[in-house]
């Protein structure tokens, strides 16, 4: 609630701790693909899928992540 009272439009959160290093990879890959498109959905789209082609059978890597508007 305190978010949407300072207007925040998007929410990037984590539904469980996810490891440092993929979390930071994850992170990397997000701002990247935002800043080049600055398309917020888009990126965390894209960003999910890059990280489930490369942890296919490791979701608790990239999968606790969910954007909310």
């Amino acid at each position: 609630r305190a978010f949407k009272l300072a207007r925040a439009e998007y929410l990037l959160m984590s539904l469980w701790k996810v490891p440092d290093a993929e979390t930071a990879e994850f992170m990397e890959k997000f701002y990247q693909g935002l800043f080049a498109s600055r398309d917020i959905e888009k990126s965390y789209r894209e960003t999910q899928q890059l990280m489930k082609e490369k942890y296919p059978k490791e979701p608790y890597k990239w999968a606790a992540f969910v954007l909310m508007r």
